[in-house]
Parts: structure tokens; C-alpha cells; sequence
């Protein structure tokens, strides 16, 4: 997390992210730790969904086949989307 404090993994589930288009996205096996102010997502386990990630010139983009699936931008060292994040057990 940067601070050098250990957290603790306090649940498992599915999170859904609703994209611009409309369309839900479906994250599987998220890891919930309260005490993170950021939701972080890990590019490898996209890859292994079969997503492709691009990056590049400030800009984030995930595709599947030839759909766009979501979008971001860089912010500092991070990239950050604004799409609305749900719970789903």
C-alpha cells in the first residue's frame, strides 16, 4: 500500500463495473481490504480473463476481441476510470 503496514484480506466476491456503453463488466474472485482507499485492479488476472490492455499517451483502454470494454486515464502514477463500481455476491 506504500506505507509499509500489512492489511488483512477480510473477504471474497464478485464485483460488477457498468461501463459508459450501458453494459455490466464483471470482476470475479475481487479481494475486499477495508482500509484501501483505492479499488485496485490487477492487469494480470485481465489478461488471464483474456482482456487486452493498452497503454499509452496518458490513456487506459480494455478490450476483448475487438470491444472496447472500459477506459481511463493516467493520474499521477496511477490510471483511474470513473466507471460506478457494485457489490455482487
Amino acid at each position: 500500500m506504500g506505507n509499509q503496514i500489512s492489511s488483512k484480506i477480510m473477504g471474497m466476491g464478485n464485483v460488477i463495473l457498468a461501463t459508459i456503453m450501458g453494459c455490466e463488466f464483471m470482476l470475479k474472485d475481487v479481494r475486499h481490504i477495508p482500509n484501501m482507499r483505492l479499488n485496485l485492479i490487477s492487469v494480470g488476472k485481465l489478461d488471464d480473463a483474456g482482456y487486452v490492455n493498452s497503454f499509452g499517451a496518458g490513456k487506459w483502454k480494455l478490450t476483448r476481441s475487438s470491444i472496447i470494454v472500459i477506459r481511463g486515464r493516467k493520474e499521477g502514477s496511477f490510471y483511474v476510470t470513473s466507471q460506478a463500481v457494485q457489490g455482487k455476491d
